[in-house]
């Protein structure tokens, strides 16, 4: 059976809001209770997610309340380096080691919740906090979405990537947020191999290994850590224009390339298109409307200097779902090889652990 769509990130029957679940003594609960209990505490401190490897998973997050320590020599602090003006959460610069930053997270429902996270805390730390706070089903489905809506795009942030690392590449007043909830397809890359890449997408590679079948030689491409060369039309929009054409291109170590005579793979046909271990690789949604895509299945490569705009995107389409998914599985591991296996397996692991129980922080 076909899985949920990469791009769609279905909620599924659980939509992830984080609201804050009613305890006891709750105006909520007592009013479920059909008594009058006390009026509802208004709590205003973030919720604070240690990124540090030496600090233990399973410790629950505190909360911050001690007043911050004013800097006795300000005279001192020059605009260059004024910790306001370079704040990661404003686009300026590098997060800082040892310091806290605030990361708001959306659920779908439109609540947000604002979390103090250290500069280490991974996508997986901080969905693990928002699945104990929201008290949701512990599954590995659970994802941290970076959208950028005024451009379309959507991505799900691997569960290694640092989240203030992305937050603070988001230039001053970007349109850009984070989403919490669930992505079907985020491991389907291990669990169904075959079906993500086509024998039509990886034919070179066939018929240099013709002894072994389509989905024994994808099995050992994703043991050893490395991707079949991948192949297929695709449609490009061409820099500074709305005009599309279709090109035949070539996912290879080196890069992304597009032949610029036919399906030739000579090297005098094949033009450098973009270094994936440079850029990001978004989902284009409603693509029609906002770049006249050909179909609905148009992806974007984002390199890394391009900080707001569309100039600079590398916009691509696919002719079907299939092929978009087959090119977004190898960008990721193309990107990012095995830690993508490894992310699998520490996911695996953790839902074969009991559940984790304990105190309910009191953060809004």
């Amino acid at each position: 059976s076909a899985s949920p769509p990469d791009d769609a990130m279905d909620g599924g029957a659980q939509q992830s809001s984080l609201r804050e679940p009613p305890g006891p003594g709750s105006a909520e609960q007592d009013e479920r209770d059909g008594g009058e209990g006390p009026p509802e505490l208004k709590r205003s401190q973030p919720l604070f997610i240690h990124g540090s490897s030496r600090q233990p998973l399973e410790e629950e997050p505190r909360s911050s309340s001690l007043p911050s320590i004013p800097n006795p020599f300000p005279e001192l602090c020059s605009p260059s380096n004024s910790p306001i003006l370079s704040s990661p959460a404003l686009g300026q610069g590098p997060p800082r080691e040892g310091a806290s930053h605030v990361v708001k997270v959306f659920g779908e429902d439109g609540a947000c919740l604002s979390l103090e996270a250290a500069a280490g805390t991974t996508a997986r730390q901080l969905c693990e906090t928002l699945v104990r706070r929201t008290r949701a089903l512990q599954d590995h489905s659970w994802a941290l979405v970076e959208l950028h809506q005024h451009l379309g795009l959507e991505r799900c942030l691997e569960d290694h990537e640092l989240v203030v690392e992305v937050q603070s590449s988001w230039p001053p007043g970007a349109d850009a947020r984070f989403v919490f909830r669930k992505n079907f397809a985020k491991y389907e890359l291990f669990k169904s191999p075959a079906s993500l890449f086509p024998e039509v997408m990886v034919s070179s590679c066939l018929e240099v290994n013709k002894s072994m079948a389509h989905s024994e030689l994808i099995q050992n491409f994703l043991n050893s850590g490395s991707c079949p060369e991948v192949q297929g039309f695709l449609q490009l929009r061409e820099p500074g224009r709305k005009v599309w054409k279709r090109f035949y291109f070539s996912l290879r170590r080196s890069g992304l390339y597009y032949s610029t005579k036919g399906t030739s793979k000579d090297p005098r046909h094949l033009q450098y298109f973009a270094d994936l271990s440079e850029s990001n690789i978004y989902y284009v949604m409603q693509g029609k409307k906002h770049y006249g895509t050909p179909t609905e299945f148009g992806f974007c490569i984002k390199p890394y200097k391009v900080l707001s705009g569309v100039k600079g995107l590398k916009l691509l389409c696919s002719e079907d779902e299939q092929s978009r998914s087959c090119w977004m599985a190898a960008f990721r591991l193309f990107k990012y090889g095995m830690q993508l296996y490894r992310n699998y397996q520490q996911a695996q692991a953790r839902l074969s652990q009991p559940p984790w129980i304990g105190p309910t922080p009191l953060v809004s």
